[in-house]
């Protein structure tokens, strides 16, 4: 059976259970109008730091000078791809993908997509934004972000936005075809701005740490393009301004 036919009948099968049991949290916030950013902290009063708070993420980098490094050990991965209603997601289901920061461990959760970028650098922003997201064993958050612009490839990327549900059913998770190293998503310069933010999502939690690459990797139109037909639009309007953290000396 081909891959198409699989998620065909999984997804089949599973949208009379889903019908009754969609993801609460995907229905419960969006990116337009009513449930749009300016009303999130009104839809939940958990998710009072979306207005309230004073380090909200995205911003618009204002560039100086940056980090050259990434403390990253990232290792051949598996994983599961699914449509949680306002992103497509890959929970990484095994692998070890590590980052250190600050002498700090943290672990590679998930990465996800947004279209546009939600971060800006000099009020310049991209096609596409990926997060990888890291926790801590406190449970704290340190997100790497990469742009992605126009190009004409899609890279390491392809085999991703290949796996891209193709039927638009919520939380139906697909097993992604062979094993990826997280490494390989990275621009070749591991250059990057820094600094302390939120998330980008209800409960707008703040205290992440934002590592945010200078430079973009490239996506074919068509990918773009695919993901858009799924997640239209799922960027949070950038914050603030914040000067990037200058790299140690």
């Amino acid at each position: 059976m081909t891959i198409s036919a699989r998620r065909f009948v999984a997804a089949a099968l599973a949208a009379g259970l889903l019908a009754s049991s969609m993801n609460a949290t995907a229905q419960e916030f969006g990116y337009l109008g009513e449930t749009g950013p300016d009303f999130w902290s009104t839809l939940n009063p958990d998710w009072a730091a979306c207005s309230s708070g004073e380090i909200q993420s995205p911003v618009n980098l204002l560039p100086q000078r940056t980090w050259p490094k990434l403390d990253i050990n990232y290792s051949d991965s598996t994983g599961e791809i699914f449509n949680n209603g306002h992103t497509v997601e890959v929970e990484v289901i095994a692998g070890a993908n590590t980052l250190v920061l600050d002498g700090v461990a943290y672990e590679l959760s998930q990465f996800h997509f947004h279209g546009p970028s939600e971060h800006r650098v000099g009020g310049r922003g991209y096609d596409m934004e990926m997060h990888l997201v890291h926790t801590s064993a406190a449970g704290t958050n340190a997100v790497i972000g990469v742009f992605l612009k126009r190009g004409t490839s899609s890279g390491t990327l392809a085999p991703i936005f290949a796996e891209l549900p193709s039927i638009e059913v919520e939380d139906v998770h697909y097993e992604v075809e062979g094993s990826f190293n997280p490494a390989d998503f990275l621009p070749r310069s591991r250059a990057h701005y820094r600094y302390l933010g939120s998330l980008t999502t209800p409960r707008c939690t703040e205290g992440v740490e934002w590592l945010v690459m200078t430079q973009p990797v490239t996506v074919l139109d068509e990918d773009i393009a695919q993901f858009a037909a799924q997640i239209s639009f799922n960027a949070r309007p950038t914050q603030r301004n914040v000067p990037a953290r200058p790299s140690k000396p």
